[in-house]
């Protein structure tokens, strides 16, 4: 389906992608970036690698889609540079988990290019990071957001939407603002309150610890993910992050008051509220 990809970046999300396409054959070569020659020489011993490079113009050329893997703070920069490098109906697209910025740089570099930049986000990934966490089914079955510009190709962006659809995501299309707005309401303030729990209780004596039972397991679990890479990506869609975590607090300030009122039918119509929104998270089609 595609004969030939470039994965721009061998962690989680990039080796993941690599197997997936190797186990449903939807590309006949698969190279791989890497700026690491140890990571390089890693990878080429892999079934889903057939070739590794650490020169980026090498690594891009023959490709029909390019897909950049690696921390948001990378992408512009590695985007610019890849973009000046395309060939004909080459299309370039990436995994960041913010994509105004991305696109805001992605739509300067492309001026002249040959190719065309295409933002993807999948909605994919693990409180574990790197290579060795990855496999080829985190896909299958996940949403992924893409974010076309006003004068993005059409062909573009439905080679994008197949590309993703083809591992078996289920594809959405947004605006970059209205996607780093919902991601921050979705993905990145979910974090930021796992973290903050975690964080609360850190001080709490050694052995409570052992009482933990599975509530507090599933609800810190993501707190777990690597702290420099949240970091950027909160940073990156700071404002938007802000203006949930002001819900968040008039949120948990009316928890408080009906806390302290002691009228119990206000805090139970407080709880089943957040009852009805998790059970219709499970009624979704992701």
């Amino acid at each position: 389906m595609f004969p030939q990809v470039t994965i721009v970046g061998p962690g989680l999300l990039g080796a993941s992608l690599a197997m997936a396409l190797r186990a449903g054959n939807l590309s006949e070569r698969i190279v791989i970036w890497a700026r690491n020659p140890e990571r390089i020489e890693q990878c080429m011993g892999m079934q889903w690698c057939d070739r590794a490079e650490e020169d980026l113009a090498k690594a891009v050329t023959g490709s029909s889609v390019v897909v950049v893997c690696t921390s948001v703070a990378s992408i512009p920069s590695l985007v610019s540079e890849i973009m000046s490098h395309t060939s004909e109906g080459m299309i370039v697209t990436d995994v960041g988990s913010v994509k105004g910025p991305i696109c805001a740089s992605a739509v300067e570099s492309a001026r002249g290019a040959l190719g065309a930049f295409v933002g993807s986000h999948p909605m994919a990934g693990s409180e574990k990071s790197g290579m060795d966490h990855a496999k080829a089914d985190l896909f299958e079955g996940k949403a992924c957001i893409i974010t076309p510009q006003e004068d993005t190709p059409d062909n573009a962006t439905q080679t994008v939407r197949a590309f993703w659809e083809a591992l078996g995501m289920k594809v959405y299309s947004m605006s970059p603002p209205e996607h780093d707005r919902s991601v921050a309401h979705l993905s990145h303030l979910p974090h930021l309150v796992s973290s903050s729990l975690a964080h609360c209780l850190n001080a709490i004596p050694g052995e409570w610890k052992k009482l933990a039972g599975r509530g507090l397991l599933d609800t810190t679990r993501i707190a777990e993910g690597d702290p420099g890479l949240w970091e950027q990506i909160m940073a990156m869609n700071k404002s938007h992050l802000l203006d949930s975590l002001s819900e968040l607090e008039n949120s948990l300030k009316l928890a408080r008051e009906r806390l302290e009122n002691g009228r119990a039918d206000e805090l139970r119509e407080f709880l089943e509220t957040g009852s009805r929104f998790r059970k219709s998270l499970e009624n979704t089609d992701q």
